[in-house]
């Protein structure tokens, strides 16, 4: 399984934590990462910050699974 971290890029706020955005074929409430600034009007809620692509850290991890 692969996970997703998407944080503002100024003051690290956490704005969207879960499953890879586009594997999640069965959600169509967030079909992209712009979708998920868009929710917070591109503006990040802490700071203020302007949120787009280029101001965000988008961290993509694979989970680790143990045993068979």
């Amino acid at each position: 399984m692969v996970s997703e971290k998407i944080a503002c890029g100024s003051c690290g706020t956490l704005l969207y934590f879960g499953e890879e955005i586009k594997r999640r074929l069965y959600m169509c409430a967030i079909p992209s990462e712009e979708e998920v600034l868009a929710a917070y009007k591109n503006t990040c809620p802490k700071c203020g910050n302007a949120l787009s692509m280029g101001t965000v850290k988008v961290d993509i991890t694979r989970r680790v699974r143990y045993g068979s």
